[in-house]
């Protein structure tokens, strides 16, 4: 607009100057109007701008006019950055905010570092590789949000989200180092010593069980992952020892399908079966040799490997003091289950992420269980897993009375 009045105002100028000479006292006093006019309006746009300044100046900053943080202004420190490095709070107050205690937690940081350190930017600073680990204990811990997490770290949603997600993958990176099945001949030799103050049965080297970890209904598949106990969950297979320390984990099963077919379906089954594992250090007793074998509920079927209870309903004496001695070692696996759910909260409350992030979380969580074993950072144990009265089912999916 500002051009155009000039290209108007220098035409009109040149056409004045063309005039004849007989109009030179109307020349002149156009001329000398135009010039007038236009020192005008430049003054009139110079107090314009004048007062828009001015107005902006005295007018209250409203919300429109305040300028955008790159990062929300939040507290110095956190209660994190307060209690990790002050040697003087007591242990126990940081191990029950994350469920470590802080040397585990040193030497879970030493472990996982190359994996969780970030690099700084132009723009900020990156989170601190301990932090990064407080964020994900923390979220499998207490299963707050990420919006309540990330308050109580000033950290922002997407850090905290970003955090478990590396967390979660760092640990199941490491589940071919702290979860083995016992291969070797002195592997099966130590998981066996573990059962010999437990029950009197030769050469049991594990317990075998399954419990249920409760998820959304899934977009796909919905009706499968609909188990007896009347809610959506997939399946967690597990072996544990006599000590509580898992020697394999199997998660992501649908919920509605038996534990006998679960264990078909899976990764131990097919290593037993192709890689002649459980053949090694076998015993003798009455003249026949015993190889290592795992103690299963009524649910399962019978393998050389696999032994489960006699009928409940059985009267002779000897059946009856084997299935005492086989629940009294199989209750190993379910101890270890209430002690996972129990530490680790998150198994305890509905997932909402997917399937294949689900099953992560609970490997990651089965990874800690054993670091933190490994460590001696024991938990309080409770009797029995929170599926206790959940009913064994056979192939068919019918309640499994022990015997084929």
């Amino acid at each position: 607009m500002k051009h155009r009045e000039f290209a108007m105002f220098f035409a009109l100028y040149i056409f004045l100057l063309n005039m004849k000479a007989t109009h030179d006292m109307q020349r002149t006093i156009l001329l000398a109007s135009l010039l007038q006019i236009r020192t005008l309006q430049v003054q009139l746009a110079l107090l314009w701008n004048q007062c828009r300044r001015q107005r902006r100046r005295t007018r209250p900053r409203g919300r429109r006019n305040q300028p955008r943080s790159w990062v929300l202004p939040r507290p110095d420190r956190s209660w994190f950055d307060t209690h990790y490095f002050d040697v003087t709070i007591p242990d126990d107050y940081f191990q029950r905010q994350l469920c470590v205690s802080r040397n585990t937690f040193r030497v879970l940081l030493n472990v996982l570092r190359p994996r969780l350190t970030r690099q700084n930017t132009y723009m900020r600073d990156c989170v601190t590789p301990e932090k990064i680990l407080a964020l994900g204990l923390y979220r499998l811990a207490h299963r707050n949000s990420y919006v309540t997490i990330g308050s109580n770290f000033n950290v922002g949603k997407t850090t905290v989200f970003e955090a478990v997600q590396d967390v979660v993958g760092a640990l199941c990176g490491m589940k071919e180092e702290y979860i083995k099945f016992p291969s070797t001949n002195q592997e099966i030799l130590a998981a066996r010593q573990t059962f010999e103050t437990l029950s009197n049965l030769p050469n049991v080297v594990g317990a075998i069980g399954v419990t249920h970890i409760k998820i959304k209904n899934p977009i796909e598949n919905g009706a499968d992952y609909f188990s007896g106990l009347q809610q959506h969950d997939v399946v967690l297979q597990a072996v544990a020892d006599g000590g509580g320390r898992f020697l394999d984990v199997e998660a992501g099963f649908p919920g509605s399908l038996p534990d006998a077919r679960a264990l078909r379906d899976s990764t131990l089954y097919r290593r037993i079966t192709n890689e002649g594992l459980m053949t090694k250090q076998t015993v003798t007793v009455g003249g026949r040799e015993i190889r290592p074998v795992l103690l299963g509920s009524s649910a399962y079927p019978r393998y050389p490997w696999l032994l489960k209870p006699h009928h409940e309903d059985t009267n002779a004496p000897l059946e009856i003091n084997f299935n005492k001695e086989l629940s009294k070692a199989r209750m190993s696996v379910d101890r270890a289950f209430g002690v996972l759910k129990r530490r680790w909260g998150i198994l305890q409350k509905r997932l909402d992420s997917s399937i294949s992030f689900t099953n992560k979380v609970i490997v990651a969580c089965c990874v800690l269980h054993n670091f933190c074993i490994s460590a001696e950072d024991l938990w309080d144990e409770v009797d029995g897993d929170d599926d206790s009265d959940f009913p064994a089912r056979d192939e068919n999916g019918h309640v499994s009375d022990g015997e084929d």
